[in-house]
């Protein structure tokens, strides 16, 4: 009897969250996913933007809460998993969204950049997942997105240290993947490529020239922060595990995945173009 009311519980209501959700993506995500009945934690180290993303959530009718939380702190996760509970009772989904760019070839880009990589962008997601899997086990609907990039696959040069890492959180994903199956929790893998975002604010020792070129490429895209945000809670409906957001990029990974020697020869010419 006690368990049949628990799960009633937790499908009257869904909570969901979102690491980075103060700007871009992870604001997407936690408007799109208001609209469709969840209601918001929203994490990140911005607190005026993040308190702006729950005023705009509340006007869905949903509830939301901003909570500070700095991904590469253990104690900040810990902390955030303490007082969503306090706050809202349960998690049902979790979304480590939290994430910085980073340019330069493997010779160029220094420790610190390296390091502030893999704290953020990697540790950041194994932290997020760490505090929040034992609450997620107690929920009959629940899931991890894991945010990575076509990065992650793609591996082209002159981002080293974010293919690096991006390349961890596919591989950590997979791994979660088969490591929580039986406890019935979801896990899905976020795949974009680039589309229109903040990504070049937070490159600290980026060239300006690559970050223009990176920024011409954004604005080319054919997709949003929003298109984005609908494909991750398709994803999450569907139990899909990677999320690849167009065409291009499917097929580029099938390339990459059956004919390696022929992608490798066209990222040489690409690194030929940006680097001449």
């Amino acid at each position: 009897m006690f368990v049949l009311f628990d799960n009633m519980r937790y499908m009257n209501k869904k909570i969901m969250v979102i690491t980075g959700a103060a700007s871009g993506l992870g604001k997407a995500i936690a408007l799109a996913a208001a609209k469709q009945g969840y209601d918001i934690a929203v994490a990140d180290v911005q607190q005026q933007a993040g308190e702006q993303t729950v005023a705009d959530i509340k006007e869905s009718s949903r509830e939301a809460a901003f909570f500070y939380c700095d991904v590469s702190k253990t104690d900040d996760l810990l902390a955030l998993k303490n007082a969503v509970i306090e706050r809202f009772g349960q998690v049902d989904v979790l979304i480590n969204n939290a994430g910085v760019g980073a340019q330069g070839t493997v010779c160029e880009a220094s420790e610190e950049q390296w390091d502030r990589q893999w704290q953020i962008n990697l540790m950041g997601v194994v932290r997020g997942c760490q505090a929040f899997i034992p609450q997620l086990k107690k929920s009959p609907q629940a899931a991890i997105v894991n945010v990575a990039s076509f990065a992650a696959i793609a591996l082209a040069p002159g981002v080293a240290s974010y293919n690096v890492v991006k390349a961890g959180v596919v591989a950590l994903s997979e791994t979660l993947r088969c490591e929580l199956a039986e406890a019935n929790i979801h896990v899905s893998v976020l795949c974009p490529a680039f589309f229109k975002t903040n990504l070049t604010e937070s490159m600290h020792d980026a060239d300006e020239k690559i970050k223009n070129q990176i920024n011409r490429w954004m604005d080319k895209s054919k997709y949003g922060a929003d298109d984005v945000a609908e494909m991750v809670l398709s994803g999450i409906e569907r139990k899909k595990f990677m999320i690849l957001c167009d065409s291009t990029t499917r097929w580029q990974s099938r390339i990459a995945r059956w004919f390696p020697n022929y992608f490798y020869k066209q990222k040489v010419k690409m690194m030929k173009r940006m680097f001449k």
